[in-house]
């Protein structure tokens, strides 16, 4: 840590003193002419610094509005002064730790040196005898737009660089929202250049009226852009804790019943299978792998005695024909997941219209529904832990192909024997680990993440 530390450092100086041989090497006595403009100019930076504004470590300061012209204007000696004056005078008064100052200075001599060595290697633009063209005003916007991201690499590549972050991410977060600024400064920058050939001081006083209008304006942007990135992290965290509380919930009926809980794994693996066999969007795929797992929640509040299918009343049936509507009760009450409550509540209703708890028929039974029957029924007649005697999967399969198209959806019947004749999917019925399984398997952060935006 501390030799990367240390080279972080090497490099910085070697850095501000490459900068600075190349401004002594090519700064001439007449670079300082006028001295108005260049005190002028001087002026703007230090106000703009002190009015800068932060995104997490980073500054970004109006001071560029007037450091961009001085690289027009002026030239490299001039413009890096300036420069360097304003973040100096920022950096003291903020008492900014001494590995930052340097690559303050460091970043902010380089930039307008390279920005200032551009503008005379493409003809110096900004010349008294310069024509204030189209083409002048496009250099220097294109010239400004290259040093400022510039200037951003330089300061956010070493913070990059000393905690391990991604420089592309930050280029994401941090730059990419004030581009459209870079853009209206680089505009203004290049306006200026043109209006100072033609009424000189005078564009210099525009430039400083400006240059509030681009602090507020440039202040509501951050703030807008700090927002949004504040509701997304309350939205993520709140699915999450949505797909936890669905997660306790089956967890809890587990803890219960291991059958019931065994029985959802099993038909929660089922359904997803039919419905990817089926050609239906991811999307649904995870809605009805979820619908899967839920669908008997509703048990969760009957006595123990009614799920073991044996010896019940007329009470208790109509106990348990009563599940479906509290597992969608339920479910539903959970932000997001109002398609998954509406499968839970569809997925005992037939074809034919004989089902509960809506007597619902053919195409009105939601197709998520219709999947998840086929593989309810599937896994009730052939697991071992069934209340009844297992079935073979061929007398299982004949079964549902009887009643295809009366009790359930035939073309999702004949789908769902299609992945068990032969895709190879494991249709085993084991015990806990399949329960774990589909649960890890269960996506993080749950369809809320896909209903709820």
């Amino acid at each position: 840590m501390r030799r990367r530390s240390t080279l972080l450092v090497a490099g910085q100086f070697a850095l501000l003193a490459l900068a600075v041989a190349a401004a002594m090497a090519t700064t001439h006595a007449s670079d300082w002419q006028p001295p108005e403009l260049f005190v002028s100019l001087l002026g703007l930076a230090l106000v703009g610094q002190f009015v800068s504004l932060r995104i997490g470590e980073i500054r970004i300061s109006p001071a560029l509005i007037a450091t961009a012209p001085a690289m027009a204007l002026l030239g490299p000696g001039p413009a890096a002064v300036i420069a360097v004056s304003a973040v100096l005078a920022w950096s003291l008064k903020a008492r900014t730790p001494w590995e930052l100052l340097l690559n303050n200075v460091a970043a902010f001599t380089t930039y307008p040196v390279a920005g200032a060595l551009l503008f005379k290697a493409l003809g110096d633009p900004g010349a008294p005898d310069a024509d204030p063209d189209l083409s002048t005003a496009a250099i220097v916007f294109a010239v400004y737009v290259v040093t400022d991201f510039l200037n951003f690499l330089l300061i956010v590549g070493y913070l990059c660089l000393r905690d391990h972050g991604s420089l592309a991410d930050a280029v994401r977060r941090l730059y990419v929202p004030v581009f459209p600024w870079a853009v209206a400064i680089g505009t203004l920058t290049a306006g200026t250049v043109i209006a100072y050939q033609a009424v000189e001081m005078a564009a210099i006083a525009v430039l400083a009226a400006m240059l509030g209008s681009y602090r507020y304006l440039l202040g509501a942007v951050i703030d807008a852009t700090r927002q949004r990135d504040e509701l997304r992290e309350q939205v993520e965290e709140l699915e999450a804790l949505h797909s936890g509380v669905i997660r306790v919930m089956v967890e809890t009926l587990g803890m219960r019943d291991r059958m019931t809980a065994r029985h959802s794994a099993a038909v929660a693996r089922f359904a997803k299978a039919t419905a990817a066999a089926a050609g239906l969007s991811a999307r649904e795929q995870e809605l009805v792998h979820t619908a899967g797992l839920l669908h008997d929640v509703g048990k969760f509040t009957f006595p123990d005695h009614t799920l073991t299918g044996t010896s019940l009343t007329e009470e208790d049936w109509a106990l348990i024909h009563s599940h479906p509507q509290r597992g969608a009760d339920i479910v539903g009450r959970v932000r997001g997941y109002a398609d998954v409550a509406e499968i839970v509540l569809c997925h005992h209703e037939r074809i034919d219209g004989r089902g509960y708890p809506r007597n619902l028929s053919g195409d009105d039974i939601p197709v998520l529904a219709r999947i998840l029957s086929v593989a309810d029924c599937f896994d009730v007649m052939t697991a071992r832990d069934s209340y009844r005697t297992p079935m073979p999967i061929p007398h299982a399969i004949a079964e549902l192909r009887r009643v295809a198209g009366s009790q359930l959806d035939a073309r999702f019947v004949e789908v769902f024997v299609g992945v068990i004749e032969g895709s190879g999917v494991d249709f085993r019925h084991a015990d806990d680990e399949d329960f774990e399984a589909e649960l890890r398997r269960q996506a993080p952060r749950g369809p809320a993440a896909r209903t709820a935006r």
